[in-house]
This record gives structure tokens, sequence and C-alpha cells, in this order.
């Protein structure tokens, strides 16, 4: 039991399936930590500290608002299961607190604080190798151009590694950080302390190359903290003047080019983008449901709804799948009875005066600018749990064994995380089976295969759709039943995709091919009535209207178009200007 948790935490962060599932960075986390989860609930024990049992109570608080959050949901499905980008449904983030609750009993022991830090940070290490190699060019399972942007000079990497994005990447590299340092100050063998300053200082150089300015701030929020609040102030000035300098040296090298074509990208961008605006809408939107939130999982299919003309403008082709801020996201996604229990449980950890306590600061400050995934959200509780266990002594009060209890418990919860995990990996390795089928031509077993994953709630239709076309034969026969596939899962795509709006354009444009005006026409006003302030679906809809000979409409709409464009594409302003003439 000792290393079967630290294990599952450290797969969560470092295992990715390419070649078995389709989200092959996401969905193998998930059920691993669903998993996990199922085989910590035997252990779970009331803890006998008072404010370790008022922690264990807010984290049951938050499992008790995510259930009712995804009953009281709109779209419970999509809350239950999860969206494609992360899959944190009701039962994953159930999961991730169980672990979470099951951490705080650990950690009552020193000695299995140790192994977890030892586990955990040893693992950091091949994930931070790979964001280095990354940024230099070499990664033997992505293609370099997913996270490769710009050209030229101005070209920069965000090496994901095995996180999904640089960005959580560097966010779960705080822990490493800190974590080694931790671990680095309390060990006693030489090996295991150059273990964990290695996997410290690798962590801390992966952070810079992910180019994250909001983990950059997190570690220097953290440092402060450390300093301020160690009742026995360590040497940390020292080391970090000297990772400093060894940074300011790589940043003017030739090695450095790509960090300082970030460095000028993020000059041109002070404010973080759309954030701002994206926060000004998500809390107008929060006051429809305060109390329980739209449920989990639900954002992306539900802000369109509530976005501004001002933050269309600015940012006409974004794609905004979260708030980008932990405590909005659980207030929008689970309500008041959701984000009070998270701000209280942070205010537990901002008591710790260690290096464990300035990680999850470190964290906690990184995560005002980003979202929760599957591996970050583990790690945020974890670092929680450490930070806790420093404030006060965690107790365990020894009991017997209740088998029936224990039998109950196992059936109740244990069995439905297990069935779930089988469930969510099948549907996916199904997925990657269809695309696989692609690769080898096989069209029409990957037809097949995609719609046995259906069936298990596993889905990719923009995607298939559009290889299907890209794949269909030169003869006729042949032709006209691929486009049928295509068809097929085009037609799927709104209810399936996270952005409707996006999977109704893509029907409009394979309707467009088979000439089916009434069809392209009638996926083009859903697609506005799902994003009502997106310009493109009222661009496409004017040119149809226009060759239908509906001047007036088509005016309408290509005036609705330039609005919601903010003067971002010469393209839309020339259909306007087109029809004004004539």
């Amino acid at each position: 039991m000792a290393f079967l948790l630290p294990s599952v935490a450290a797969l969560v962060a470092l295992l990715i399936l390419p070649g078995w599932s389709f989200y092959f960075e996401v969905t193998p986390k998930v059920t691993v930590i669903l998993v996990g989860a199922a085989a910590v609930i035997p252990f779970l024990r009331w803890p006998q500290a008072r404010r370790t049992q008022w922690a264990v109570g807010l984290i049951a608080l938050q499992a008790a608002a995510i259930v009712l959050a995804t009953i009281f949901s709109k779209n419970r499905w999509l809350g239950f299961y999860g969206s494609t980008w992360r899959k944190s449904g009701m039962l994953a983030e159930i999961a991730i607190l169980v672990f979470a609750a099951a951490a705080i009993g650990q950690f009552s022991d020193p000695e299995r604080l140790k192994i977890w830090l030892r586990v955990t940070i040893a693992a950091s290490i091949p994930i931070g190798l790979y964001a280095v190699f990354q940024y230099f060019g070499v990664d033997p399972i992505f293609p370099s151009n997913a996270y490769h942007f710009g050209e030229g000079r101005f070209m920069i990497v965000r090496p994901p590694s095995t996180l999904g994005h640089a960005a959580y990447l560097a966010t779960y590299l705080l822990y490493v950080v800190f974590g080694g340092i931790a671990l680095a100050r309390q060990e006693i063998s030489r090996a295991w302390k150059w273990i964990a300053v290695a996997a410290a200082g690798l962590g801390a150089f992966a952070i810079v190359l992910s180019g994250t300015r909001a983990a950059l701030v997190g570690i220097l929020i953290g440092l402060v903290y450390v300093g301020v609040r160690a009742p026995s102030r360590p040497n940390w000035l020292a080391w970090s003047a000297l990772g400093i300098f060894v940074i300011a040296g790589f940043y003017i090298s030739p090695l450095g080019e790509k960090l300082r074509a970030r460095a000028f990208w993020a000059s041109e961008d002070a404010l973080g983008g759309a954030r701002l605006m994206l926060w000004r809408d998500t809390l107008r939107m929060s006051t429809e449901r305060l109390a329980l939130g739209y449920g989990p999982e639900t954002f992306s299919r539900e802000f369109p709804q509530y976005q501004s003309m001002e933050l269309a403008r600015a940012f006409p082709d974004f794609y905004h799948e979260s708030p980008h801020n932990i405590f909005l996201d659980a207030l929008i996604s689970k309500g008041l009875l959701g984000v009070v229990p998270l701000l209280l449980l942070c205010r537990f950890g901002l008591l710790a005066r260690n290096w464990l306590g300035g990680g999850f600061v470190a964290i906690l400050a990184s995560m005002q600018f980003s979202a929760f995934t599957v591996p970050t959200e583990l790690f945020f509780y974890l670092c929680l749990a450490m930070a806790i266990r420093e404030t006060e002594p965690v107790a365990v009060r020894p009991r017997r064994r209740n088998w029936l209890a224990y039998l109950v418990g196992l059936c109740l919860f244990a069995l439905p995380f297990i069935c779930f995990a089988i469930f969510l990996e099948t549907g996916d390795a199904l997925l990657d089976s269809a695309r696989r089928s692609l690769d080898r031509g096989d069209i029409d077993g990957a037809a097949r295969i995609e719609d046995t994953a259906r069936k298990w709630s596993a889905a990719a239709d923009i995607y298939f759709s559009r290889r299907f076309v890209a794949q269909a034969p030169a003869d006729t026969i042949g032709r006209l039943r691929v486009w049928q596939y295509a068809m097929q899962a085009a037609q799927n795509a709104p209810e399936s995709a996270d952005d409707p709006q996006n999977a109704w354009v893509n029907l409009a444009a394979l309707q467009a091919t088979v000439n089916d005006v009434e069809g392209v026409e009638r996926s083009l006003r859903a697609a506005t009535q799902a994003a009502p302030n997106w310009y493109k679906p009222h661009w496409l809809l004017a040119q149809v209207l226009d060759r239908l000979g509906r001047k007036a409409e088509a005016r309408e709409e290509a005036g609705l178009a330039f609005d919601r464009d903010g003067g971002k594409h010469v393209e839309v302003g020339q259909i306007r200007d087109q029809l004004d003439r004539r």
C-alpha cells in the first residue's frame, strides 16, 4: 500500500498510450486515477485531528456538490462522462477527491510521505527530459508542428511532454520543483538527495522552456512564501540566484532563440489574451445558476450563449473550453456549493510553513490562469494534503474492520470506478483502432469500428468525417459509400462535440459538396444559435443566401458577421461591401 498510491500518482503524470488510445494523453490518465481510487477505498479512514477532519469534510462536501451539479445539469451525460479535451466528468473528479482523502491519511506517517516524494519526484525526471528534448526538436511520439507556432526567428516552441499542453506540464512541474527541494532537505541517503536536486533543477529548467508565464509567477510567489513563512529561513536566495544566472545565460545564448521569441510574443500580449473579458463574461454567466452551476465539463457548450460581443470582436477565432481559473471553473460547474469548500481548503494549505506549502502556493498561483486537468488537479490536492499534514499531525482512529460495511462500500464506490474505467478505455481504444484502419486504407472497417465505439459513448465525429472525405476513393460507387460514412459522422458531431457550433459548420461544408442547399442553411442557422456571437456561420450564411437570390437576408447576415468579426478578417468586410454595392 505504501508504494501503490504514489505509483498511481506518478503514472497519472507519466502515462501516455499512443497507438492504443485515441485521446492517448488524456484517457489513460483518467483510467489510472479511476482504478487507483477504487484501490484506495478499502483503506480510507476517518482522521482524528480536528483540522484534518474539517479538510476531509470539505472534500466530501465537494464530492456532493459534483453529484448534485451533474444531476441538475442540462447536459447530464456530458457532466457524467466528461468532455473530449480532459474527460474530467463526475466520476473522474470524485476519484481525485477520494485519492486526496486517502493521501491525508497516508501522510500521517513521515516514512510514507518520504516514499510518496521519492516515487513521484523520481518519475518526473523522464517527463522533464522529454520536455527538454521536445524544445530541441527531438520527439519520437508527437509531430513537432503540434507545439511549434510562428515562423522564422519568431517561431516558438511550447513543449507539452506527457501532459498534453505546456501550461499543464509547467503546473505539474511546480510540484516537482518544491517537492524535490523538500525531499532533498529530508533525505539522509546521498543518492536520493542528488536525485531530488536533479529533478527539481530539471523541473525548473523545463518550466522555463515551456514558456508558461503563470508557472514562472508561481515559482516566484512560492519562493517568497517559503522565505517569509519558513520558521528556519533556508538559504534559498543563493540557489535562486544561481538558477537565474544559469537560465539567463541560456536565454542569451544561441540555444535560447525560441525562448527569446516566446518572450517577444508575451510582450505583445501582456494582459494574457482573452482572460480578463472571459472572466467577466463567466461571472455574469454564473449568476443564472449560482447555487449548483451548470454541471462538470459543460462550459464549452454553454458559454457561447453568454459570450459578450466585446469578447467576440476582440478574439473572433478563439474557442473557450474553460474559464482558465480554477475558482471560476468551480463556480460555473458546481456553483457556490462547490467553490466555497475549495476556497476553505486552500486556506488550510496556506498555513504550512515549509517547501511543500510553498509548492501548494505556487500551484495555486499558477492555476489562477489555467484550468484543472486530471494530472494538475491531482497534484494540486496532493500538495494540499502534504501542506495540511505539516500544519497538524494527522492521527487516524484505530478500528476493527467491519467486513459488511467494507463490502457494501466496495460495491457502491469501487466497482463503479472500475466499470467506468473499462467503459471509457474500451471506447477510446475502439476509436484508435478505427483511426489505424483509416491509416491502412480500410475505410469500411474504420466505419464499422467507429460505429461500435459510438455504442460505448466514444466519439471523434468531426475528425472522422474529415478523414473519410480526405480518403474517399475515385470511383463513383466507392466515393458515394464513403461520403455516407462522412455524412453520418458529421450529423452525429453536433451532439458529441464539445463545440457544437464548429460541428454544425463542418456539417454545412459536407452538405454544400452535395448541393443540399436547404441542409446548408439549416446547419448554419443552428451554428448561429449555438454560438450567437461567432462571426463565421453568419459570414458563410450570407454567401449562401446571396447565391439563392435572397439579397436582403444576405446583407443582414453579412452585417452581423462584420459586426462580430471586429475587423480581424479582410474577407468578411469584402463580402459585406460587395453586397452593399449591389
